[in-house]
């Protein structure tokens, strides 16, 4: 599972200290969110991802977090690992 956590770039630039890393600039921005579509909409990979809006306060986008995680883990908690090779 990957969780994305969507958050528009002027959402981002409200928060403090955006824009002090040299990954957080518009440009560059917009090329990962791009890319991120793309990995996304990959047939191979349907169903691996959930898009979690981020937009909201910590309390909040980590509540929407766990109602995407937990199921996936209740799922698995009982199961046998195993080795991928």
């Amino acid at each position: 599972m990957v969780v994305f956590l969507s958050l528009s770039s002027e959402i981002a630039a409200q928060r403090g200290g955006y824009g002090e890393e040299r990954y957080e600039k518009e440009e560059i921005q917009r090329k990962v969110r791009e890319i991120f579509t793309k990995m996304q909409d990959d047939p191979r990979d349907a169903g691996d991802w959930q898009v979690v809006d981020a937009g909201s306060d910590v309390d909040e986008v980590s509540r929407r977090i766990w109602e995407v995680v937990e199921p996936i883990l209740e799922n698995v908690k009982d199961k046998e690992l195993r080795s991928i090779q």
